[in-house]
């Protein structure tokens, strides 16, 4: 395999990027030696960037962490050891690593520390739009945001040297449109830092209990005052001022990140780029009160661009108001522009023209065009998942009662969807077996209570909440589904597969012993490959009637991950069809099983395979009441 664009140590060549390509060859320009997180969209393609790089320069030490709070705390013992370190995650990740990360920052960083936090305004691929900028005014540490690629590269190289001139963390926020938009970016030099190594012993900052602490605070807010009065000379700011008039008004704009670089295409649509004033902040906390005063002598009306909450917007009407001119001066921002979603290029463009008062028409929908209809969001053809809950579903109602469901967020919360309808909660990683606990308190017998998670996610926080079931004696089934992958971030590998990041051959750890060493009783520990149906059925029924905490392990390999091993062992998978004779359109394969690649043809009134989608996993086979469905065996 060829080195990739973004490893290629040949400064001042321009290349596109990903934007999380571009924050990776960041890191490398900075000499960052340690990096670890745990994946999840949009911020999982950092590492493994960063892993791609290792191989050409071996100085990285890289991992995928348990879980955030552990990837957090391998990156700070490196900081602690005087290297520089960072910490990758979504946005949810940080509420797991903040019980580390808000007492970390009282102590702060000795080699440069950055924690990415990687947002997802309009839930793509999220549980919920929290806005983390929030996290820098809670931990009293700066909070940097770029706009493009380019910035993100250049603005994380920067973030390591600003973190230890500081001796302060960094919170370096994202959000999907960066992270996963592309741009040119123009490569620096690869630097390694030519330092001593090693940990310092320093008790009175590294033990943070009280009587340490209560001086490591002082020190915390010393250094956000410190960082406060460089905000305006922040290099990543930028103060563009205009004296020009507008239908008789003086607008100024305001904007970080994302929300910036759009904002410039709508004041270009209209042509009105220099006849406002604009402050572009990188720095998005501490902001810089200095160009802010600066701001409000040449304007009439404010406008704050942000995505999700009025984070800029309140504390720039706190400034206003101690400035003396909250009646003088309108400030806007979620008066305008929503609290909730991403910013469409139309919203920014209807509220500038209502704003200002100019003339802006919506393109029209041609009358012929096609609308593709809504679709649901569905598990993969040959996924073990379906299997599984179609399996639950059977056992309810061979029981003829209802099971409360409670699941995590992976791929198989897609389950909640029909024909399965298999999910009755999910809130967070390791939440299932969290709430099965508290559920079966309460819930009578007739209801079994059955924690639903995926293997990753039991290794990042389901095996705490399976001990306290155990220990507590609450009565619940786990049911956990090993498919060998964390596939809904990118098919990242986890302890159970024993593979690294950088593919090296690990320690793999086994669910059965692991769950062993919780507290399950080795004869409430069923195992069963999901492909295998009736199997899967009879052993599970024996689980769900069990009593006290047991545990299923529904295993098998990512359909996705099996069909790619495929292509390239040039294994054909197996053929499956439907025997046209034997189907009667009874419609169960298709409305109870629900795989996508089972077709209804209308005309015939009969099932049919769509053999470019399926996968062969024959789990459709057991499904068929007419037994219509078989495996052509090639001669």
């Amino acid at each position: 395999m060829s080195k990739p664009n973004y490893a290629e140590d040949n400064p001042g060549k321009k290349i596109v990027m990903l934007g999380n390509e571009a924050i990776a060859r960041g890191i490398l320009e900075a000499g960052v030696v340690i990096g670890a997180g745990y994946p999840g969209t949009p911020s999982s393609e950092i590492l493994p960037a960063l892993a791609e790089m290792q191989k050409y320069f071996p100085h990285f030490k890289l991992e995928w962490s348990i879980n955030e709070k552990v990837g957090f705390e391998v990156a700070y013992g490196g900081s602690m050891s005087n290297v520089r370190s960072v910490a990758v995650m979504k946005h949810v990740g940080l509420n797991v690593a903040s019980d580390a990360f808000m007492t970390a920052c009282y102590a702060g960083a000795r080699g440069g520390m950055v924690v990415i936090s990687a947002d997802d305004p309009n839930c793509y691929s999220s549980q919920n739009e929290q806005d983390n900028r929030y996290f820098g005014l809670h931990a009293l540490v700066p909070v940097f945001e770029p706009a493009t690629p380019q910035e993100a590269k250049d603005m994380i190289k920067y973030a390591f040297n600003f973190s230890e001139e500081y001796h302060s963390l960094v919170l370096f926020r994202t959000t999907n449109r960066l992270n996963h938009g592309r741009g040119d970016v123009i490569l620096g030099e690869v630097k390694e830092i030519n330092r001593d190594y090693g940990f310092d012993w320093d008790r009175s900052r590294w033990v943070c209990l009280p009587s340490h602490s209560r001086v490591l605070r002082v020190r915390l807010l010393e250094r956000l005052h410190e960082i406060s009065e460089f905000a305006d000379e922040f290099p990543f700011n930028s103060l563009k001022l205009s004296k020009e008039k507008i239908n008789g008004v003086r607008y100024g704009f305001v904007a970080a990140g994302i929300p910036y670089s759009q904002l410039l295409d709508a004041l270009n649509f209209f042509g009105i780029t220099n006849k406002v004033s604009i402050l572009k902040l990188g720095l998005v906390y501490p902001l810089p009160k200095k160009l802010f005063k600066k701001l409000f002598e040449f304007t009439d009306e404010i406008v704050v661009v942000e995505e999700l909450e009025p984070f800029i917007e309140n504390i720039l009407k706190q400034l206003a108001f101690e400035e003396g001119i909250s009646k003088e001066l309108k400030i806007h921002g979620k008066d305008l522009f929503p609290q909730n979603g991403e910013f469409s290029a139309e919203i920014y463009l209807e509220n500038i023209a209502n704003l200002v008062g100019l003339p802006y028409e919506k393109v029209p929908v041609p009358e012929n065009m096609m609308i593709i209809p809504p679709r649901l969001p569905i598990l993969c053809p040959g996924c073990g998942h379906r299997a599984t809950f179609y399996a639950i579903k059977q056992i309810e109602k061979k029981m003829k009662t209802k099971f409360v469901n409670s699941s995590d967020i992976g791929c198989y919360t897609l389950a909640v969807y029909k024909p399965l309808k298999g999910i009755d909660t999910q809130i967070c990683m390791g939440g299932s077996i969290g709430l099965a606990n508290g559920i079966a308190k309460i819930q009578p017998e007739k209801n079994p209570v059955l924690a639903i998670l995926g293997d990753s996610t039991f290794f990042h926080s389901g095996i705490p909440a399976l001990i306290n079931a155990v220990y507590n004696k609450n009565n619940i089934l786990v049911v956990i589904l090993d498919n060998r992958a964390t596939s809904m971030t990118g098919f990242q590998d986890n302890p159970g597969t024993g593979i690294l990041i950088t593919k090296e051959q690990g320690i793999r750890v086994i669910i059965e012993d692991l769950v062993k060493g919780c507290g399950v009783s080795p004869d409430k520990i069923w195992v069963e490959d999901s492909y295998n149906l009736n199997k899967t059925i009879e052993k599970l029924k024996i689980a769900v009637k069990a009593e006290g905490v047991r545990v299923f392990i529904s295993r098998h390999l990512c359909s996705l991950v099996e069909a790619n091993r495929r292509r390239v062992q040039h294994i054909k998978p197996p053929i499956v069809k439907v025997d046209q004779d034997k189907c009667v359109g009874c419609l169960i394969c298709v409305n109870k099983f629900g795989c996508p690649a089972l077709n209804f043809d209308d005309s015939k009134k009969k099932v049919i395979i769509d053999q470019a989608t399926c996968r062969g996993c024959k789990v459709c086979i057991e499904v068929c009441p007419q037994n219509a469905i078989y495996e052509e065996i090639e001669s």
